[in-house]
This record gives structure tokens, sequence and C-alpha cells, in this order.
């Protein structure tokens, strides 16, 4: 198996290197009041995003862990729109907390998180929804965008 740095322990590192790099490093203001709060906004959609995707695997009772089998295709609630309502949510969170924190060099950090959800993560687990379910998958695959 492949081993992978478990997607949530990436967003945490991520968020303090933004706090860390923000607080201590050299800075370049992009946002100020009143865009900030609208990164208060950007954060609660991305937290909102991730529990309603977890509610419905709850609920179709299958397995959410990236690193296990997938069990079903899970095509309802926000994977309409998108195949990743998980990895968009974290995204949503980091992109919230750098106009939060309103520095070019928050930035970094949610293109870092991208680079790795979109080359690393989600292919990984695409092959392996592919291995199950074949053309299931590919019509699925078809329909929606991977992120948006």
């Amino acid at each position: 198996m492949r081993k992978i740095l478990v997607p949530p322990l990436l967003l945490v590192l991520c968020l303090i290197g933004m706090i860390v790099v923000s607080r201590y490093g050299p800075s370049t203001i992009w946002f100020e009041q009143p865009f900030d709060k609208a990164g208060w906004a950007i954060v609660t959609l991305g937290v909102l995003l991730p529990i309603w995707a977890a509610r419905i695997f709850k609920r179709r009772e299958t397995n959410i862990l990236p690193y296990r089998d997938p069990e079903k295709i899970v095509t309802e609630g926000p994977f309409k729109f998108t195949r990743n309502p998980m990895y968009l949510g974290m995204l949503l969170v980091l992109i919230g907390t750098a106009v939060k924190l309103g520095t070019l060099e928050s930035f970094g950090f949610v293109l870092l998180f991208f680079g790795v959800a979109n080359w690393w993560y989600i292919p990984f687990e695409e092959a392996r929804m592919h291995a199950v379910f074949g053309e299931q998958f590919d019509t699925y695959k078809s329909v929606v965008r991977r992120w948006l």
C-alpha cells in the first residue's frame, strides 16, 4: 500500500505554517478589513462542506478513510457537484484563513495543499475507485468535476 500523509494532518500543518509565516516572517499584506471578514465566511463553508459529506458517508454506511478500499460510490449531496467535497472543504478552510490573515505568503500554503491534493491524494483515490468500480466510476467521473 502506498503510504500517504493523512489529508487532515496536512491541513493542520498548512494552517500552522500560514500562521507562523504571517506573524513571524516577512509578510506582504494583501487583504485588509473588511475583506478579512470574508475569510470567516469561507472558513465556515469549508468546515460545513466536509461535515455534510461525512454525514452522507455515515448514512450510506461506507468507508470515509482515504487509505482504505472504497465500498460504495456516493453521488448525492455535495457529491453531485464535486467528486471531492472533503478536499474542497479543506481547501476552502485554507483560502478563508489566508484571506483572514491577509498576507500574500499565506496563499503559498493554499497552493501547496492544492498541489498535493490534486496530484497526489486524488489520483491515488481515483485509481482505487476505478479498480473497484470500473465503468461505474468512470461514468460518474465524466459527469462530476474533480473540484467544482
